[in-house]
């Protein structure tokens, strides 16, 4: 109602228009504010001022927060910055080439960011897949581990990634094998599989150069 009335508005209009009472519009409206959806400030009628013209009334507007909520975790915007740096890029190589190598950087570059953060460094083997998955799940994978393999039960491109599985898949998978340089450079990603490919689920088996 704040939304489409175009201008500020008090509890007791948006109280009427929504056939609540004045009070419970209040807590509402206050308790968007505090989540920073709106913004209140206080203020008198047109018309009205001086002694007499009562206290001022509070008014509420839209804030100019810009909230996002998807459900389940989608990530369109990282994806967008991904072909935008691979349209900037100037080397001549092959376009997919250029984006998932775009995706690699930006993977590995998280998980330096991860491990500067706190996390363990360096580690192979089963630890650095566990951690791998837990920094996919960051970024809306819902990644589990399982010894050698990666499973992803979700993907932050999920719409583009059935309408065009070679490019963002390509993508996504270059995303995991730079983290998972970050936490053990000898590894790789042996083989995968993937949902938007028709495969019954996104996995990736991890092979250290031990193995």
């Amino acid at each position: 109602m704040v939304r489409d009335a175009g201008e500020p508005v008090n509890k007791g209009q948006v109280a009427e228009a929504l056939g609540i009472g004045r009070r419970l519009a209040g807590f509402h409206l206050d308790k968007l504010v505090a989540e920073d959806l709106l913004s209140a400030d206080f203020q008198r009628p047109g018309g009205r001022g001086g002694p007499g013209a009562g206290r001022p009334a509070k008014y509420y507007r839209r804030s100019g927060t810009e909230i996002v909520v998807n459900l389940p975790e989608r990530h369109y915007e990282l994806l967008a910055g991904l072909l935008l740096q691979a349209s900037r890029d100037t080397s001549g190589d092959a376009p997919q080439q250029v984006l998932e190598r775009a995706g690699y950087e930006f993977g590995f570059e998280a998980g330096l960011a991860q491990v500067a953060a706190g996390a363990p460094g360096p580690s192979g083997g089963a630890a650095a897949v566990a951690q791998v998955a837990e920094l996919l799940s960051r970024y809306g994978f819902e990644a589990g581990a399982d010894g050698d393999d990666l499973c992803a039960c979700s993907c932050p491109f999920e719409a583009l990634a059935f309408d065009d599985p070679e490019r963002v898949c390509g993508l996504d998978r270059a995303i995991w094998r730079g983290m998972l340089a970050a936490f053990d450079p000898e590894a790789r990603l042996a083989s995968t599989t993937t949902r938007a490919l028709g495969d019954e689920a996104c996995l990736a088996h991890v092979e250290t150069a031990a193995g």
